[in-house]
Parts: structure tokens; C-alpha cells; sequence
């Protein structure tokens, strides 16, 4: 099944709170996620996405978007 490749940024306190996020990794999902959506590592643990950035191209890792997340 093909799929978007999106960089997904954490940030462990909530969005501009304390640390800054930190790069997580990419992956591919089959949809562009929303707000409010849940993703779930390999661990079960669970994070929401409170922001969804489009980029204007394609990053050289072959990303079409960025996911700010917040622990679920």
C-alpha cells in the first residue's frame, strides 16, 4: 500500500512548554493524519497530534509533512 512519509516531532510537556520537541523519525501512514488524531508507537504508548505541517515540497527524506505531537 503506498503511503505519505511524514516527519513526526514530539514534545513530552505539551506544545510551547518547557523543552522544545524533539525529532522523532519518519513514517508512513496511508492518510495525511488531523488534530486531535491518536498515533501509537511499537510500545503501545499513545500520542496525539495537535499540529499538522504541509510542506511546500517534497524534504530530501521524501517527507510531505510534519506532525507535532503531545503524549495521549
Amino acid at each position: 500500500m503506498a503511503g505519505f512519509r511524514v516527519r513526526v516531532w514530539f514534545d513530552p510537556d505539551g506544545l510551547d512548554v518547557g523543552r522544545p520537541a524533539k525529532d522523532d523519525g519518519l513514517i508512513e501512514l496511508p492518510i495525511i493524519p488531523q488534530p486531535g488524531m491518536e498515533l501509537a508507537d511499537d510500545t503501545g504508548q499513545v500520542a496525539v497530534i495537535r499540529r499538522v505541517i504541509l510542506l511546500h515540497s517534497v524534504g530530501p527524506d521524501g517527507a510531505v509533512a510534519v506532525l507535532v505531537c503531545t503524549p495521549g
